[in-house]
């Protein structure tokens, strides 16, 4: 009988032998993957199926409308500001001193109060006068900046005789706030013709506009800032307040134009200047309002006076943390209704 052999395998196959069931080892790992890789494809596959087969019902949901802009809330915003105004100007009469008032147009308003103390007729239509001039230096205000020069130049030949002036000569050249004395102190109508002229070639772009067309241009910008302004029963014709055709105001639009102007420091500055040198240095300008001299807490603002309009006047005071616009139009007695107004919403305690 044949022996077998117990001799190991020599190393050369034993290497051999490990290298084939480590590949077969290998291979079952990749069929184990691939099976795994097709379980989870076809899981996903049918989950597809699914989610295509959804239907949606957009009958139980409301479509969102687009969000607003901000302009779209900056004006909603106002409107609401100006329907709150218009609800305080809207008060009449509710102040008990009708006997010793003589003028036939007023109005009395309380600034932090947001409350009108007393007013008679004061959306009625009357003329300006030069209290106008508030809202020239508005407009000229927002349209220039402190470097701005203003150069009397050939709009002075519309300056009407019998005007109130400044004393301006054509080339006179005036820095902004030195053209805000010039409006607002000695009421100048040639120094309201020149911020018009300047300024409305500046809002036209067109340096070379004549002056006409640029002062047109000027006082069309002052009727779009009174419609802004809710000045429901304001139009302007000139930039001075000279009688013309439709060239009006009330009493009432005069306190929310002052209100508004009263905010700019710098307009607030000059109505409360009792003495200014003029621009040419010769001469110098005194405030017209004879309250800043004599009435405790005045802080201006505008008077005006033609024989159509009879004497205008409003003012602004300051008391205990308080202050009162006043408004006064056609009264021959406007300074000493004035005090009797003041006084008596200074006295209130409502």
């Amino acid at each position: 009988m044949r022996q077998i052999s117990g001799k190991r395998p020599t190393g050369a196959a034993a290497a051999k032998r490990q290298k084939v069931l480590k590949a077969r080892l290998t291979l079952l790992g990749l069929l184990v993957l691939a099976a795994g890789g097709i379980w989870l494809l076809a899981s996903a596959l049918s989950q597809i199926k699914t989610v295509t087969e959804l239907t949606v019902d957009a009958s139980e949901y409301q479509v969102l409308a687009a969000l607003p802009t901000q302009s779209e809330i900056d004006q909603a915003q106002r409107e609401e500001e100006m329907k709150i105004e218009n609800e305080i100007f809207e008060q009449k009469d509710s102040y008990p001193i009708d006997m010793i008032i003589q003028t036939p147009y007023c109005v009395m308003y309380d600034v932090q109060g947001r409350q009108v103390l007393y007013s008679k007729n004061a959306e009625e239509k009357a003329y300006p006068a030069s209290t106008t001039k508030i809202m020239t230096a508005s407009i000229m205000m927002e349209y220039t900046d402190k470097d701005t020069v203003f150069t009397a130049g050939d709009e002075q030949s519309l300056v009407q005789p019998g005007s109130s002036l400044a004393y301006l000569n054509v080339g006179s050249q005036l820095d902004r706030e030195m053209m805000l004395d010039a409006i607002m102190l000695p009421s100048g109508n040639d120094a309201s013709y020149c911020a018009a002229a300047v300024t409305g070639r500046m809002i036209a772009g067109d340096e070379a506009l004549p002056a006409e067309e640029a002062v047109n241009v000027f006082v069309n910008k002052m009727n779009e800032k009174a419609k802004e302004l809710g000045l429901k029963d304001t139009h302007f014709s000139n930039p001075h307040g000279l009688p013309a055709e439709n060239h009006f105001t009330s009493a009432a639009d005069l306190a929310r134009l002052t209100d508004y102007a009263l905010q700019n420091e710098l307009f607030a500055e000059i109505v409360s200047t009792k003495k200014m040198a003029a621009c040419e240095g010769a001469r110098y300008y005194v405030n017209h309002n004879r309250l800043l001299f004599s009435y405790e807490g005045m802080i201006g603002v505008k008077t005006g006076y033609t024989q159509a309009s009879g004497r205008c006047l409003v003012t602004a005071a300051r008391r205990y943390g308080r202050t009162l616009i006043c408004v006064t139009l056609n009264d021959y007695y406007c300074s000493a209704d004035h005090v009797r107004m003041l006084d008596s919403g200074f006295s209130s305690t409502d």
